[in-house]
């Protein structure tokens, strides 16, 4: 049987607003900043997204939550985008074909009922779904590679989440705490403006992306609650800061940038850290690193591995999408990838010559 002849899923589709969608969102378990309502509000004022915000329900179960953001662009037609969702309620999937029926139902909703191009990052691990599950659902593998990331449980003690560091970091922190640096607690907007320059400065200096600081910004001011920031000091010099989002039942580390003399003093241990036993004291109950990229961050990767997290990798992307134009949307899509990662690849080139040639 096809995918478009399989029998209808009879899950409902439920709009919430921010408040009901806020709420139960707190409800779940490793949740993602990416589909926060805080976030979604913030990609519409930055970037003109619109943004709907779902409840799955099947037989008056809430079985999950998710977050789309939608753009109507001339020509092409009507793209959404789900990125790390649905995030699952405690009785939501409990197996395989639980999940498959999920990501039909999510076909039929936006691709076959409401016409849109479908791009999702599904919150699921790639050793409990394959892309052939996703395949059965109605779904394509997109080129973008999987994530990759770690979880720290915090519901246990200091003592227990120190032992759990690796050797060089645990000592390395240990000299961190006995040079007298100070951390001071981001309380105000000026703060966070003066650590999110330093960001900016610190990621042209090093030649990545990661999110924005305008929207960093944005989720500030959207719910400053939302976003935990740190700042160190030596006798009133800058040393570095670090940036963790609070969501659910979970913290995700977004920021952190140091200074020469930070390093020298080892503050992004120190910082990172703080920002842990401020989380668990919090009552939160994981810490997501933030993303492992071993390829164009491994020094980043090679400190946030020294915690000894819960290594993860997600599924990868996918596309949901019918119609002739649409199609054609999906190969240009891919040409414009892969001509990026050929554009990157000789930027790296010529960086790893110029090193040599120093």
């Amino acid at each position: 049987m096809s995918n478009h002849a399989m029998k209808p899923i009879s899950q409902e589709h439920k709009t919430l607003d921010m408040v009901a969608y806020d709420n139960l969102y707190r409800q779940c378990r490793q949740s993602s900043i990416l589909q926060s309502a805080a976030y979604g509000e913030a990609k519409r004022l930055i970037e003109g997204f619109e943004v709907e915000r779902k409840v799955l329900m099947e037989s008056d179960n809430t079985i999950a939550l998710y977050q789309v953001l939608m753009k109507r662009l001339p020509i092409i037609g009507k793209v959404a985008r789900i990125n790390r969702g649905p995030i699952y309620m405690l009785s939501g999937p409990s197996s395989l074909d639980d999940l498959k029926r999920l990501y039909r139902s999510l076909y039929e909703e936006w691709v076959i009922r409401r016409g849109f191009f479908l791009q999702i990052a599904p919150n699921v691990m790639d050793d409990i779904m394959s892309s052939g599950d996703l395949g059965e659902s109605g779904f394509t593998r997109s080129n973008e590679p999987n994530w990759h990331s770690g979880w720290l449980r915090l519901n246990q003690s200091e003592e227990a989440l120190r032992k759990a560091l690796q050797q060089k970091w645990r000592n390395l922190l240990n000299k961190s705490e006995k040079m007298e640096t100070e951390l001071h607690r981001v309380e105000n907007e000026k703060d966070l403006e003066a650590i999110l320059v330093e960001y900016d400065r610190f990621m042209k200096e090093r030649n990545f992306q990661s999110t924005s600081s305008h929207l960093i910004r944005a989720i500030y001011q959207q719910s400053s609650d939302t976003l935990y920031a740190t700042m160190a000091k030596k006798e009133g010099r800058y040393l570095g800061a670090i940036i963790i989002a609070k969501h659910g039942d979970s913290c995700t580390y977004l920021v952190g940038v140091t200074s020469d003399e930070g390093r020298r003093t080892n503050a992004n241990y120190l910082l990172l850290w703080n920002g842990l036993l401020h989380c668990r004291d919090a009552g939160f109950q994981w810490f997501d690193v933030g993303g492992i990229d071993e390829i164009n961050t491994p020094g980043i990767a090679h400190f946030k591995k020294g915690l000894g997290f819960i290594p993860y990798r997600l599924i990868g992307e996918f596309e949901g999408h019918r119609g002739f134009r649409y199609q054609l949307l999906s190969r240009l899509k891919r040409y414009y990838y892969r001509r990026g990662l050929k554009k990157k690849d000789a930027h790296a080139a010529r960086e790893e010559v110029h090193s040599e040639g120093r």
